[in-house]
C-alpha cells in the first residue's frame, strides 16, 4: 500500500515545525502532514544555535516581520510554554563614542515603527546591570526582545501542531533521497524506507535546502552556510541578567557581506551577543565566517568573541566555559529568507535562507508559507520574500 500525505514538510528544524504548526492550524483537522528529517529533531542549526528573539526596526517591512514574529512567540508561550522563554528584553552597548551616537538613531527608528526604546546613561545602566564594566557609556535598552531554547521550542510547535491535526506525522532518522515528479508537478517524495505521494512539498531543510532542490533540477537555490563560533558558561555563574548586544552587532550580523559569501577564505568577524539562561549560564557568541559546511571550532576567532564579551561584562572572565561548538547558518544571497512557492516546479515550496534570525522568525514564516499554502491573505505582505525573486 503506497503511503500519501497532503504536505511533507523536509526539514525538522525550528522553520520546519513552525511551518507543520501553521499548517495544522489553517488546514482541515483530518489533513494529513508528515515531517520528515535525517536525523533528530532539531539536530542540526537549531540544535547549535543562540535563542534570540530580535524585533528590528530597519524600516515598517522589516519590523512588522520580526515584531509580529516575536508576537508569535509570546502567544505560544501562552498556549504551551516549555521552551524556557524568557522575556529579557536587549541592551545595545557601546565601547566608543561613535557606536554611542547609535543609541539615538536606533530609538528614532523604533519610534517611527509605533514603538519605544529607551537610551540609559552610565549610572542607569548599570543600576539594571552592576554586573557590566563601570566605563561603559551608556545603553540603549528596548523591551521586547526575549530568549528561547531552541530545541524545546520544537517540541512546543509539534505538540501545538498534534493538538491542532491528530492527523500530523512526525518522522526524524528519515532521510529524503529525492523528489519525484510528473507533468502537473511534484508527484512523491523518495525516503530511505519508503516512498509518500503527495502533490506539495516544503523544503524546510536550512543550510541543506539546497541539497534538496538539487534533485529536481533547474535555478539552484542561493543559499549557503555561515559558520559561527560559540561559547556558553557553567550553571548560576552569569554576570547578566538582560540579552546584550554590541550595538555594532546590527551592520555585522544584519548588513549585507561583505565578502564573496561562496568562497571558502572568509577570515570572519564576530560582534557581542551574550543571551542569559534558565539555568543561571551565560551563552556567548557571535561569530560569523563563511567556510562552507566546515563545524571546526575556530579557536583564534572564538578567543577574539569571548575577549570582548569580558569587556563589557568583566566577571566572565572567571566563568567556566563549559562547551564551545560550531553551528552553520542558512545565509540567503540577497541576505532575505526565502518562503513560499518555487515556481519552477508546481507543488514545491520554500522556508528557509534566515541566517542568525531562524529562530526569531519561525512562527511568521510558519505562519505566512501556511497562509500562502491555503490561499489567504498573509498577515503582513510577503512580496518580499517570495523566491521567484530569484527567477525560479
Amino acid at each position: 500500500m503506497v503511503e500519501t500525505a497532503e504536505v511533507v514538510v523536509v526539514g525538522g528544524g525550528i522553520i520546519g515545525c513552525a511551518v507543520t504548526w501553521q499548517l495544522a492550524n489553517l488546514l482541515p483537522a483530518g489533513t494529513r502532514i508528515v515531517l520528515l528529517d535525517r536525523g533528530p529533531i532539531a539536530g542540526g542549526t537549531s540544535g547549535s544555535c543562540m535563542g534570540h528573539l530580535m524585533v528590528t526596526p530597519d524600516d515598517a517591512r522589516e519590523y512588522a516581520f520580526t515584531h509580529e514574529s516575536v508576537r508569535l512567540w509570546r502567544e505560544l508561550q501562552e498556549q504551551q510554554g516549555g521552551f524556557d522563554y524568557n522575556p529579557t528584553g536587549a541592551l545595545y552597548l557601546a565601547d566608543t563614542d561613535e557606536d554611542a551616537a547609535m543609541f539615538p538613531v536606533l530609538q528614532q527608528q523604533f519610534g517611527a515603527c509605533g514603538d519605544h526604546a529607551d537610551v540609559l546613561d552610565r549610572k542607569q545602566l548599570r543600576e539594571l546591570e552592576p554586573g557590566l564594566a563601570a566605563d561603559l557609556p551608556g545603553a540603549l535598552f528596548y523591551p521586547g526582545d526575549g530568549v528561547v531554547l531552541p530545541m524545546l521550542a520544537c517540541g512546543a510547535m509539534l505538540r501545538a501542531a498534534r493538538q491542532a491535526n491528530p492527523n500530523v506525522v512526525v518522522r526524524p532518522f528519515t532521510a529524503v533521497v529525492g523528489v519525484d515528479c510528473d507533468a502537473r508537478g511534484v508527484s512523491a517524495v523518495r525516503t530511505t524506507p519508503a516512498t509518500i505521494a503527495t502533490r506539495a512539498v516544503v523544503n524546510c531543510c536550512g543550510v541543506y535546502a539546497p541539497e534538496l532542490q538539487r534533485t529536481l533540477g533547474g535555478p539552484p537555490l542561493p543559499i549557503v552556510p555561515r559558520a559561527g563560533n560559540l561559547a556558553i558558561t557553567g550553571h548560576h555563574v552569569s554576570p547578566v541578567r538582560t540579552q546584550l548586544l554590541e550595538i555594532s552587532y546590527l551592520r555585522f550580523a544584519h548588513g549585507a557581506a561583505k565578502v564573496d559569501p561562496t568562497r571558502t577564505d572568509d577570515p570572519g568577524g564576530h560582534a557581542v551577543n551574550m543571551q542569559p539562561q534558565s539555568h543561571g549560564g551565560c551563552l556567548i557568541g557571535s561569530t560569523r565566517q563563511f567556510r562552507g559546511m566546515d563545524r571546526t571550532l575556530n579557536p583564534a576567532l572564538l578567543r577574539r568573541s569571548l575577549q570582548r564579551a569580558q569587556r563589557y561584562a568583566p566577571g566572565l572572565a572567571a566563568a567556566p566555559i563549559v562547551r564551545t561548538w560550531v553551528g552553520l547558518r542558512p545565509y540567503s544571497l540577497d541576505k532575505h529568507p526565502l518562503i513560499g512557492p518555487w515556481p519552477a516546479v508546481p507543488g514545491l515550496w520554500v522556508a528557509a535562507g534566515h541566517e542568525g534570525l531562524g529562530i526569531s522568525l519561525a512562527p511568521i514564516t510558519g505562519r505566512l508559507l501556511a497562509e500562502m499554502f491555503t490561499g489567504r491573505p498573509t498577515t503582513i505582505d510577503a512580496t518580499a520574500w517570495l523566491p521567484a525573486r530569484f527567477g525560479a
